[in-house]
Formats: structure tokens, C-alpha cells, sequence
């Protein structure tokens, strides 16, 4: 074994020093060598880098991307003055925690704990106190003031989404009523609506409701609470009526019709012999459809619309349609001749009892299709109309209309990624607090999505999956209360680049 050397090496700019002995092998007739770390170059003299020692490590890195969108949004600087700079900071770390990892909030204090979160915005959270945020925000009016910041904040452009959803709760509070609920009938429910920006993906207001309110009462006060200008509403069917067309006036507005309409109707039967002339043919998104321009009237209203015919969409309902009929036969068909038939008949057919005549023959049910009815569903599909104020073409009105499963996006977010449901609470206050911290949430976590998508990320990462990558990124606490932060790996330096190189405006 040879003499000890001295040997150094620099990195990112830092020399650092090691004994290096050497060790000679004469079966191999090699030389190995044995390196012991001595130290940093400090001053001239060579010294330990870690003169104090890690007290903790904490989550950090997913916390990052938030900050960028906090920043980028002035979220901090809208809420401080509405609800103070401390109550500000204890909304935003909700929000971000449900972002990252979303658990109940009386778990999140617990997991709050292992990471930077409570130094990085100087809050200190517990169950009772987020229960007693989630109350006093509900008690307030923060959320409409909020929008209204936020609003004048980020000056929306072009159109604006605007649907509802319901959400179910186990609560027995009376602020959840029995209404008209797509999931989950069974259970008491509040509407939400939520108003989006259709350029920026973005939600920028909502509203709860009473489960029994009709849709068309909440348009109602959403066009007069909204205030904003030169705004384009995209809406979908469920609010095509005389009422809500009346409020719109004066608006650039999208809409599915309804075909219930008895004007809808006469307007479709006239145009259905030329609609599907060559003249009429359209390039969609790499498919061939037909659409004719039509104006009709309802009431006092003059409306224009385009009437369209997707031909390889009417060939998939054509299948559906009679592979659903032909099931529902042969299950009525299997059925025993006893009390209480055509209840059974009724239960089984659903919607498509209009479709299906039946006698009892022998003792066996045998059923009919009625044709007249099936082919007037027939001539419907594949068919659709669209009600439009506004200088729009064929394919841009189809094309804008088509968006709005954003906001849909937006309701699934809320109710799975957010964990909006199931909602429970003791008090409305408690309801409407946890609520607007879920909006801050979908604000954040919607501006995420876009910064993955602009960035290319989302080729890569699910939301989720960047997250967990990020989640690796710690940050360790030292003896003197300084922090510093951990090597970053190369897929963190990736996501993290990527992130930085676009514009999140």
C-alpha cells in the first residue's frame, strides 16, 4: 500500500478534498484506490460542509408549480384584503393541500405536518381550527367579493361556460332538498353552478343553490350578478327556454336546442329535405357532416341556428338504439304472466316504452315494435341544432359549443380529484366555507392542467403522477432554523424546466 495523497475535485463550482491511498494488487497488477472525504474548500483552509445536522426533511416540491400559479393569479394579494392577510394564508394552504393530496380536512393537519407547507405560508392548522375557518368564511360573504375581485383581476375575454351540477350530501341540513339529481336520486342535494373562461380554462365564479331551484332561475341571477361586458355565453340544452332566450337577449350566446319545442320542430321538418344537399357539406375535425343556416321564430324572439346531420354519429345511435330495443324485448318477453305486468313492462322499458307495443298470447307476453314512433326517432338522429347571437360560421359555432365539456371536466374534478363528494357538514356555514376553499382549489388545480398541456407534461404526467414525482423534492430543517434544499433529480429538473419555460398568463 502506497502513501496517502491529497487529491481534490470541484463540482458546481465548490472544491472539495480527499485522501486518496493507493493499493497495488500483484495478481491482477492493478491499482485500486481508497478515498476518505476530507472536507470543503473554505477560505484557503479545508473544513466540513455540514456544520450543523438535519433536524427534519419536508415535503416540498409539489408545492412549487402552486406558488407559480398563486403568484401568477395575485390569489394572496385578492384575499388579504378581504379576509385578512392570516385567515388568506389558512384558505390558500387548504386549497393547495387538496390540490396535492386531497383528504378530508380533518385529515390534513395531520399530513400537513411532514411538509413545508405550514413554514412556506406560515400558518398552523387543526381540525377544530379548520372547522372554525371552513365556519367563518360561510358565515361571510367572501365569495362573492372574491369573484368579483378575481374577476376584475384577470379581465375574462370571449366567451364564457356556464353549467350546473348537483351535489349530493348525506347532510339533513335543510339547505339540501330532494330535486331533479343526475347521481344519486336518492339522497337530498345543493345545485352548484360555475361560470368558466373558455380561453384560459379557467372558473372565475359559482353560486349554490337549493336542490328544488330550476336551472333557469339560477341563469337568471347569474346574468344579473355577473356584470361583466361583452361576454359570450355557451350553454348547454338543459337551458334552452322562452325565459332564459329572453334574458340572453342583448348577449352573443351558443345553445343547444331543445327539439320539444313545437318551433324547434317546424324549423326541422322544413329544412330536412335539403339538408343534406353537397352544397351543405361540411369538414369537421376530419369528418364530413352537413349543416344548413336556418332562422325561425319563437314568440317574439327571431332567432338564427344552424341544424347539422353527423352521419357516422347517426350510424352509432341507429346501433345503440336497436341494440337497446331488441334487450329490453326479449327481457319483457321473459317475463311471467302475472299481477302487476305492465308496472313490470313499464320499469324494464324505461324511455323506450314508446317504442314497444305488447299482448298476452297463450299465455306469453309477445311483443311489437311501433315503427311510426321509431322512425321518427330515427329522422332525428345523428341531427342537432344549435341556437347562436353572433357572427359565428359552421364549424367555429360547432367547434365553441363542443368546449363546453370543460366545464363538465371541471364538475368531475370538484366531485372525484377535489373530493368534493360525499358532502358532510353540521352547519350551512360549515357547507359554504368548505365549498369556496374547493373553488380556490379547481382554480389552481384547472391552471395546473393548462401549464401540463402548454408545457407538454401532459403527454408525460397525469396531474396525480407530476405531483408524486414532485413530492420526492424535500427540503430539510437545520439546527439553526435554516432551510436547504435537497439535490433535485433529473425528471424533477424536467417537470420543473418545463414548467418554468411557458407563459402562465
Amino acid at each position: 500500500m502506497g502513501s496517502p495523497q491529497t487529491v481534490k475535485k470541484v463540482k458546481n463550482g465548490a472544491t472539495y478534498y480527499y485522501e486518496r491511498t493507493p493499493k497495488y494488487d500483484p495478481k491482477t497488477r492493478n491499482t485500486s484506490y481508497k478515498y476518505r472525504y476530507l472536507g470543503k474548500d473554505m477560505d484557503g483552509k479545508i473544513g466540513k460542509v455540514r456544520v450543523t445536522l438535519p433536524r427534519r426533511s419536508y415535503i416540498y416540491g409539489s408545492f412549487l408549480p402552486l406558488i407559480r400559479v398563486m403568484d401568477t393569479l395575485h390569489l394572496s394579494d385578492i384575499l388579504t384584503p378581504l379576509a385578512g392577510k392570516k385567515r388568506s394564508a389558512e384558505i390558500l394552504a387548504l386549497a393547495m393541500s387538496k390540490v396535492v393530496r386531497p383528504l378530508p380536512m380533518k385529515s390534513i393537519p395531520v399530513w400537513m405536518e411532514g411538509t413545508h407547507l405550514p413554514d412556506l405560508l406560515h400558518v398552523d392548522l387543526s381540525s377544530p381550527g379548520i372547522s372554525r375557518l371552513l365556519d367563518r368564511i360561510g358565515e361571510s360573504d367572501l365569495y362573492r367579493s372574491f369573484s368579483k375581485h378575481f374577476i376584475s383581476y384577470i379581465k375574462p375575454e370571449g366567451s364564457l361556460l356556464y353549467d350546473i351540477t348537483t351535489v349530493p350530501s348525506y347532510s339533513s341540513l335543510a339547505m339540501f332538498e330532494y330535486g331533479h339529481a343526475k347521481d344519486h336520486p336518492d339522497l337530498p342535494q345543493l345545485n352548484l353552478s360555475i361560470v368558466m373562461e373558455k380561453k384560459r380554462f379557467l372558473p372565475i365564479s359559482f353560486e349554490t343553490y337549493s336542490g328544488s331551484i330550476p336551472d333557469i332561475v339560477t341563469l337568471k341571477r347569474m346574468v344579473t350578478d355577473l356584470g361583466i361586458e361583452g361576454i359570450e355565453f355557451i350553454l348547454d340544452r338543459g337551458f334552452f327556454s322562452l325565459d332564459n332566450l329572453r334574458m340572453l337577449s342583448g348577449h352573443d350566446y351558443i345553445i343547444a336546442a331543445v327539439y320539444s319545442r313545437k318551433e324547434v320542430k317546424a324549423a326541422f321538418s322544413s329544412a330536412m329535405k335539403t339538408l343534406d344537399r353537397a352544397d351543405n357539406a361540411i369538414l369537421y375535425e376530419g369528418r364530413t357532416m352537413f349543416c344548413l343556416r336556418l332562422s325561425f321564430r319563437m314568440e317574439e324572439l327571431d332567432l338564427m341556428a344552424y341544424l347539422y346531420h353527423d352521419p357516422e354519429r347517426e350510424t352509432e345511435e341507429r346501433m345503440n338504439f336497436h341494440r337497446t330495443l331488441m334487450q329490453k324485448r326479449e327481457e319483457i318477453e321473459k317475463l311471467q304472466v302475472r299481477k302487476g305486468l305492465g308496472t313490470a313492462i313499464s320499469a324494464i322499458a324505461g324511455s323506450y316504452m314508446k317504442y314497444i307495443s305488447y299482448t298476452v298470447k297463450e299465455g306469453k307476453i309477445v311483443t311489437r315494435a311501433r315503427n311510426n314512433a321509431i322512425t321518427a326517432a330515427e329522422n332525428r338522429m345523428g341531427r342537432f341544432m344549435i341556437v347562436y347571437s353572433g357572427d359565428h360560421d359552421p364549424v367555429t359555432c360547432l367547434s365553441m359549443y363542443r368546449q363546453k365539456d370543460a366545464i363538465e371536466k371541471a364538475f368531475m374534478m370538484l366531485k372525484t380529484d377535489l373530493d368534493l363528494f360525499p358532502l358532510r357538514a353540521r352547519k350551512p356555514s360549515t357547507v359554504s366555507g368548505t365549498i369556496f376553499v374547493l373553488f380556490i382549489a379547481l382554480i389552481m388545480r384547472s391552471m395546473i392542467v393548462r401549464a401540463m398541456n402548454l408545457s407538454g407534461l401532459a403527454k408525460k404526467y397525469s396531474v396525480e403522477r407530476m405531483f408524486l414525482e414532485l413530492e420526492k423534492l424535500q427540503i430539510i430543517k437545520k439546527d439553526d432554523g435554516t432551510f436547504e434544499e435537497l439535490e433535485r433529480t433529473k425528471k424533477q429538473r424536467d417537470i420543473l424546466t418545463a414548467l418554468e419555460k411557458i407563459s402562465w398568463g
